[in-house]
C-alpha cells in the first residue's frame, strides 16, 4: 500500500498539506464557493442525503488535507430541492442572487428536469455547473459550454447494456419500465433505436409514478409480454426492490437490470434473493473497493473525523468524486492565475490526467460528458455488486 507522504505526493500536494496543516487564510483571501442543490426530502431523499455526505467529506478532505483553493477555503452551500423544479429554481435564484460571482464558482443540480430548466440561465450566466443527472442533453458544450455531465449520459448507459444484451440474446425481446419524469424518459428513444438496430425487439413499455406501493399490474403486463430482459430507468431504489420481488412471486423468468441510480447494496438488502442477477452500469468505485486509492484514504480521512466508517452508498462515491474533481480543476486554476468560472471551465476541460484517486477511469470529457462505465451483476450470496465487465468506452 502506498504511504501517505508518498500518496500526498502524487496528487501534487504540497508539503504543508503533506503534514497535516490546513489551507492558510488571511483576512483577504475570500472564500471559493460551490453550491449544491438536492433532494434531501422527497421520493430521492435517500439519495439526496448520501450525495450531501458525500459533498462534505470532499470539501472537507480539500482544505483540510489538500491545502483548499490556492490558499482559500473551499465552502459548501447546501440547498434542498425536494426532487421538485419549482423549489429547486427558488433555491437556485436564491443563491445566485446572495453569493459574489468571483466566489460562486460551479454549482451542482439535482435533477434532469431542473438542470434542463435552468441550463438556458446557467449558460447565460456563464456559471459552471453539473448536476446528479445523466441527461444526453446536457452533454453538449456548443449549446451548454458550461455544463459538464460527471458520468456517461444515460444513452451511454443504454448502450452498455443493450451490447451485454446482445452477448448473452442476439436477438432478445426488451421490455422497458421508466418513471414518468425527465429522469425516466431521458433514454427512451435511444433505447428503442438502438435496440432496433441491433435486431432486438422492444415487446413492451411501462411508464410509472417514480414510487408507488403496489407492482403487481406492472408485473401481470410484463408477464403478457414476455421479455427476456427488462431495463429500469428513472428510479432510485424507490421502486426497484418491489418490482423485482414481485416478479419473483409472479413467476416472471426475465432477467432485470438498471443504470447507474439502481446500483446500490440497498436494492439487494430490499430485494432479497430477487435481486440476484440485477445487471446495472456503474462507473465509480464501491465503498468496499478497498485497493482504490480514495477509498482508503476517505476510511482514514472519516476515522480521524470522528465519522462513521461503515459502508457509504453509491450516491456518497459518485458526490465526492465530483467534489475532488471540481475541487482539483479550481486548484489548477488558481495555480495558473485563472481562478474565475471560465478559468475552471477551462482546466476541467484539461482534467484527463486525474481519476480522483480511483474514483473513475479518468476525467477525459468527451462532450463535457465522461463516456465510461462497468458493467456490474448482484450476487445475494455475497450482498454486493461484482463486476462482470472491465471498463466499456462509450465514445
Amino acid at each position: 500500500m502506498m504511504k501517505r507522504r508518498e500518496f500526498l505526493q502524487k496528487l501534487g500536494v504540497g508539503a504543508l498539506a503533506a503534514v497535516g496543516m490546513p489551507y492558510v487564510a488571511t483576512a483577504q483571501a475570500r472564500p471559493v464557493k460551490l453550491a449544491t442543490l438536492l433532494p434531501l426530502t422527497g421520493p430521492f431523499a435517500f439519495a439526496g442525503n448520501a450525495g450531501r455526505e458525500g459533498f462534505v467529506d470532499g470539501v472537507d478532505y480539500v482544505n483540510e488535507v489538500l491545502g483548499g483553493v490556492g490558499g482559500r477555503k473551499l465552502e459548501l452551500i447546501v440547498e434542498d430541492t425536494g426532487y421538485d423544479v419549482a423549489k429547486g429554481t427558488a433555491a437556485f435564484n436564491r443563491v445566485v442572487s446572495r453569493e459574489r460571482a468571483e466566489e460562486l464558482l460551479f454549482v451542482y443540480g439535482d435533477s434532469t428536469g431542473l438542470s434542463k430548466a435552468l441550463a438556458p440561465e446557467i449558460a447565460r450566466m456563464g456559471l459552471p455547473y453539473s448536476a446528479t443527472s445523466f441527461a444526453n442533453e446536457l452533454a453538449d458544450p456548443k449549446t451548454y459550454p458550461t455544463i459538464f455531465v460527471f458520468g456517461p449520459t444515460y444513452n451511454d448507459m443504454m448502450e452498455a447494456l443493450l451490447r451485454q444484451i446482445r452477448l448473452q440474446k442476439g436477438r432478445a425481446k426488451i421490455a422497458l419500465v421508466y418513471s414518468n419524469t425527465e429522469f425516466g424518459r431521458d433514454p427512451i428513444p435511444y433505447a428503442k433505436e438502438r435496440a432496433k438496430a441491433l435486431g432486438m425487439e422492444v415487446v413492451h413499455e411501462e411508464v410509472t409514478p417514480p414510487a408507488f406501493t403496489d407492482a403487481t399490474p406492472i408485473v401481470l403486463n410484463l408477464r403478457r409480454a414476455n421479455p427476456d430482459f427488462v431495463i429500469l430507468q428513472g428510479y432510485a431504489l424507490s421502486v426497484e426492490p418491489l418490482i423485482l420481488r414481485t416478479a419473483r412471486e409472479q413467476g416472471l423468468r426475465a432477467q432485470f437490470m438498471g443504470t447507474y441510480y439502481s446500483a446500490e447494496l440497498a436494492l439487494i438488502q430490499r430485494a432479497g434473493p430477487a435481486a440476484e442477477g440485477f445487471t446495472v452500469t456503474y462507473h465509480n468505485a464501491y465503498w468496499y473497493d478497498t485497493l482504490v486509492p480514495a477509498v482508503d484514504e476517505m476510511r482514514k480521512f472519516r476515522q480521524k473525523k470522528g465519522r462513521d466508517l461503515s459502508y457509504r452508498p453509491t450516491y456518497y462515491m459518485g458526490s465526492l468524486a465530483v467534489a475532488l474533481a471540481i475541487a482539483e480543476a479550481m486548484r489548477r486554476a488558481a495555480g495558473a492565475g485563472k481562478l474565475t468560472r471560465a478559468g475552471v471551465v477551462e482546466y476541467l476541460e484539461k482534467l484527463g490526467d486525474y481519476n480522483g484517486l480511483g474514483l473513475l477511469l479518468n476525467f477525459q470529457f468527451v462532450n463535457h460528458r465522461l463516456p465510461y462505465t462497468k458493467l456490474y451483476r448482484a450476487s445475494v450470496k455475497d450482498g454486493r455488486f461484482n463486476a462482470i465487465t472491465d471498463w466499456i468506452k462509450l465514445a
